[in-house]
């Protein structure tokens, strides 16, 4: 792709801000940000008409303006937070991810593990499901995580630099390595993270999600059908500004004997059920503002 004027001050103003938010302290950096969030969603209306109706499209009409209110901005502010720390990654070490990620139970990962055919983990799109991952990858358990392309080359290429420092193996969904992924899982003993809580844009499967019914792509499941793995479901949680727990919230495995229609809409359906639970749990520290909401096509705000 030709890189244009707009490429190269975009690149140039995400690298330092960047810089900025890598050499300040930590809660220093937040605070700087909570204040730009806090500017950023009072003057943007159509965000929060938008954020409120998703709310209660999927927790309940019942909910109050206030909590819609409360909701809608620890959403946001968490959403920067964790674009924060994203710009922080090619700087954190084991000591960083120790003192801010709760260990999880890396245990059970291991034991999956110890078997030798490798792990596929689902997660929503709730959390830092990133620094998640780097934590995993801290303990010693190799990572394949899955990413898009960005529309800007010269980013695109800072984001591979920074996440193969990190030593989390990223493979582009539109590269040819992406026919690869159940092969290197086994032989190499690895685990997938995937994030299937988007709405299919051809194909997927039909499930009920957040009490409404979409379709999710099947790409978990073709993995996990190919590679005869075992897929556990996960969540990652903020505590206050600086902390972050990650947890399993089940286990499911593909029935070979089974049609891949039907096994897929039986694994997509546990999964997503999971899903539905961390959600209203910690409706906080869902992502509740992709522009292309999982649970259907929207009007305007």
């Amino acid at each position: 792709m030709k890189v244009r004027l707009t490429h190269r001050i975009e690149y140039a103003a995400l690298r330092c801000v960047s810089w900025l938010v890598g050499v300040l302290p930590h809660r220093v950096a937040l605070a700087l940000a909570w204040g730009a969030a806090r500017v950023a969603y009072a003057a943007n209306r159509q965000l929060r008409v938008r954020t409120f109706r998703r709310l209660r499209q999927a927790l309940g009409a019942e909910l109050g303006a206030p909590e819609l209110a409360r909701i809608g901005w620890l959403a946001y502010r968490n959403l920067v937070f964790t674009v924060v720390e994203g710009m922080k990654l090619s700087r954190i070490r084991r000591e960083w991810v120790t003192r801010h990620m709760a260990q999880g139970p890396v245990d059970q990962v291991r034991t999956e593990l110890s078997r030798g055919r490798g792990l596929i983990i689902a997660v929503p799109h709730m959390g830092n499901w990133e620094l998640a991952g780097i934590a995993l990858q801290s303990q010693g358990v190799h990572l394949i995580t899955l990413v898009r392309k960005q529309k800007n080359p010269l980013v695109n290429a800072w984001l591979n630099r920074v996440r193969t420092r990190t030593g989390v193996e990223a493979i582009d969904t539109h590269s040819r390595d992406i026919g690869e992924v159940a092969r290197k899982l086994v032989a190499g003993n690895k685990v997938l993270t995937i994030l299937p809580d988007v709405r299919a844009k051809s194909g997927g499967v039909s499930v009920r999600f957040l009490e409404a019914e979409t379709l999710v792509p099947l790409g978990t499941v073709r993995y996990a059908r190919s590679a005869g793995l075992p897929i556990l479901t996960g969540q990652v949680v903020r505590s206050g500004w600086t902390r972050h727990e990650w947890s399993l919230t089940g286990r499911i495995e593909p029935d070979q004997n089974a049609s891949e229609e039907a096994d897929g809409r039986r694994i997509m359906q546990y999964i997503m059920d999971r899903f539905s639970e961390s959600v209203q749990a910690h409706p906080e520290d869902y992502f509740w503002f992709n522009k292309r909401w999982v649970l259907g096509p929207e009007g305007a705000p």
